[in-house]
């Protein structure tokens, strides 16, 4: 684990920052509240688009937090509405920037609880590898998928940003 990890999800957190910036245009172009996006679904059991968004920066934190041994910050998880969704977005991006010089030499050791496992935890490279970067991607991909199926134009180069192609 080493703070390239920490930029990828910065990198893709930005791209999802754009994404609903494209969805605040696509919706204004249309003559709709933007705020209606929240409550997408692909299903009715699947959790909506805005807490897909949420996931996805509490998962991109977690990792981060758990792997330097840091404290996990909370975020709150209530927005109201999109610019709220989207300064979530933010603080999560500046979280993670405030961890690229961070050491990450022992992040295996680390632990981390969720809330919703019932007081258990799971060790660092649990939470790094089979935990918080699939359920970060999942959640991406959702969301994206989302707004997507809403009409956004959207394309793989919003989902995947700027290449280093040389």
């Amino acid at each position: 684990m080493n703070r390239d990890i920490a930029a990828q999800f910065i990198k893709m957190l930005t791209n999802l920052d754009q994404c609903l910036a494209k969805a605040e245009a696509h919706a204004e172009g249309k003559k709709f509240n933007v705020d209606n996006f929240f409550n997408e679904r692909l299903i009715v059991d699947m959790l909506p688009f805005s807490k897909q968004v949420l996931i996805c920066c509490d998962s991109a934190r977690a990792v981060i937090a758990t792997a330097s041994h840091s404290e996990l910050p909370a975020m709150g998880d209530d927005p109201k509405t999109m610019a709220d969704l989207r300064a979530h977005i933010q603080r999560s991006i500046a979280f993670l920037q405030s961890k690229l010089e961070a050491d990450f030499s022992q992040y295996a050791s680390g632990q981390y609880f969720p809330y919703w496992a019932g007081g258990k935890s799971m060790d660092g490279h649990t939470c790094v590898h089979e935990y918080g970067i699939p359920n970060f991607y999942f959640h991406l991909t959702m969301a994206y998928a989302l707004l997507r199926q809403a009409g956004v134009n959207l394309g793989k180069g919003d989902y995947l940003g700027g290449l280093n192609l040389r």
